[in-house]
């Protein structure tokens, strides 16, 4: 588990646990803090091992190596690194601070919701697919966020119900990242998840 009290704009809790019985697991992700801004990426390698591995984290250290750049941006770069690899889903998040606004971009499985204090949720669908390096359509949506959103941003490793409530109700990010991490323990699939608060 990495814990990040990011600044005050921010808190963030991620954690990853491999399939049973695999040394490299096929998600990956990234996280970064700014004054300005907080960007994330969520990635999920095709399948499961080391091949899975080598999509996913080349998705983050692009995100990485290019974080100050537009989402709409980002998503085509990490899309012509997988060019001559097996291909993997994702989703990126970046926040900014001052607009009190985030866009969000996703192709494949990884689900997203976000949860504000006034009862709103926000749940973008992500587009069917997966990044291969070869041509695809995305969607960046903006969406404005209240003080004390909570969101959680995960692969399909984690199987819960009611995570909208889970996110809604009053725990802390760090009591949702328990109940989350107890029920991560199957072992079925590789597993990723970000949960946090936007301050």
């Amino acid at each position: 588990m990495l814990e990040l009290d990011l600044n005050q704009h921010i808190q963030a809790i991620a954690y990853q646990i491999p399939k049973e019985g695999n040394v490299f697991n096929g998600d990956s992700f990234f996280m970064k803090v700014t004054s300005d801004y907080f960007i994330c990426v969520v990635a999920d390698g095709l399948g499961s091992g080391e091949h899975a591995y080598h999509s996913s984290n080349a998705i983050s250290q692009e995100v990485e190596k290019n974080h100050d750049k537009e989402v709409d941006v980002l998503i085509e770069c990490c899309n012509q690194v997988l060019k001559d690899k097996r291909g993997a889903t994702i989703s990126i998040l970046k926040v900014n601070f001052l607009q009190k606004t985030f866009t969000y971009s996703s192709v494949g499985n990884i689900q997203f919701v976000l949860s504000c204090p006034s009862g709103r949720f926000i749940y973008p669908l992500p587009i069917l697919g997966y990044l291969s390096g070869k041509p695809q359509k995305y969607r960046c949506e903006t969406y404005s966020y209240e003080e004390g959103a909570k969101f959680i941003l995960h692969t399909d490793g984690l199987v819960i119900p009611g995570i909208k409530s889970l996110i809604s109700s009053a725990c802390s990010i760090e009591e949702i990242s328990d109940y989350l991490e107890s029920h991560a323990k199957t072992g079925k699939d590789d597993l990723t998840y970000i949960v946090g608060q936007l301050l």
